[in-house]
């Protein structure tokens, strides 16, 4: 599996970043758009049958952060080491996070 990432990512010409669970989780309790942007994107990133129903023109709408969490949310199945107890509960620590929200 090693080597099938690390070509994919010659491949690419990039390294999967490494998702910042703790600043990710900070931004979606923060709320407004962003968070709800995060929060869909890695719910949809993570649980494969979700749809990301934004368009992403909203990219502009992040600042650095966000647009870098967003970026990391796009590698989180590329990983290395990516365990999906650990994907479960983030997923659950967003949804009690959002539940008022949608």
């Amino acid at each position: 599996m090693s080597d099938i990432l690390a070509r994919q990512a010659k491949e690419r010409g990039l390294e999967p970043m490494i998702l910042e669970a703790d600043l990710l989780l900070k931004r979606i309790a923060d709320g407004g758009h962003s968070g709800q942007f995060l929060a869909d994107a890695f719910i949809s990133a993570y649980c494969t049958d979700q749809p990301f129903n934004h368009s992403l023109s909203e990219l502009i709408r992040l600042d650095a952060e966000g647009f870098r969490l967003f970026h990391e949310i796009l590698h989180i199945r590329h990983v290395s080491g990516w365990r999906d107890e650990t994907y479960y509960e983030i997923e659950q620590k967003i949804k009690e996070a959002t539940k008022n929200d949608k």
